[in-house]
């Protein structure tokens, strides 16, 4: 029987394309507090591999009822920092390891 690790946070989120990546690397001042490495409050980047994931962490249990609020938030965010590219219907929903050192590591497949 596996073990439910309910201290582990999730991430919610999908796979930036370069476009993004530019967007977020470049980031005003005044907009770097929407995308964080560290808090919750708004949006973080993640790395999986060379690849680079937007989204939110969530450290407390989470509901089905709240992946679609969260999704619209995430995807709010991003229109507000001008992202004008299409951005994806469906986020991912990844297991996070704990931190081994100031960048979150990500692992985890895509929950259906």
């Amino acid at each position: 029987m596996r073990e439910l690790l309910i201290s582990q946070p999730i991430f919610i989120g999908f796979k930036a394309d370069t476009r993004l990546r530019e967007k977020l690397t470049s980031l005003k001042d005044s907009d770097r507090q929407y995308v964080s490495a560290e808090g919750t409050a708004y949006l973080q980047m993640c790395m999986v591999g060379e690849d680079l994931y937007v989204g939110k962490l969530v450290s407390d249990r989470l509901t089905t009822d709240r992946v679609e609020d969260i999704r619209h938030n995430i995807l709010s965010i991003l229109r507000k920092l001008g992202h004008e590219a299409r951005l994806p219907n469906d986020l991912q929903i990844l297991g996070c390891s704990p931190l081994e050192s100031d960048k979150p590591a990500l692992q985890g497949t895509l929950a259906k």
